[in-house]
């Protein structure tokens, strides 16, 4: 990992409520052109419903689902 990974992942010892796709991905421990593959897999899921071409958010919540 990168260091500015490892300073997100520090962040307060807590995650925001609200990730990126690359915020997603640094939680996920994957590249953040796996997202969209995990997003059409229905393995994840945007907050919301946005359009294609714009920025995802993923609840925090549900990615560390993921995690576990």
């Amino acid at each position: 990992m990168r260091e500015e990974q490892h300073q997100f992942l520090r962040l307060l010892n807590q995650l925001p409520a609200r990730l990126t796709a690359e915020q997603a991905a640094w939680v996920l421990n994957c590249q953040p052109h796996d997202v969209p593959i995990l997003v059409a897999a229905r393995i994840l899921k945007p907050l919301g419903n946005p359009p294609p071409s714009s920025v995802k958010y993923f609840a925090a919540s549900e990615v560390l689902e993921q995690v576990k």
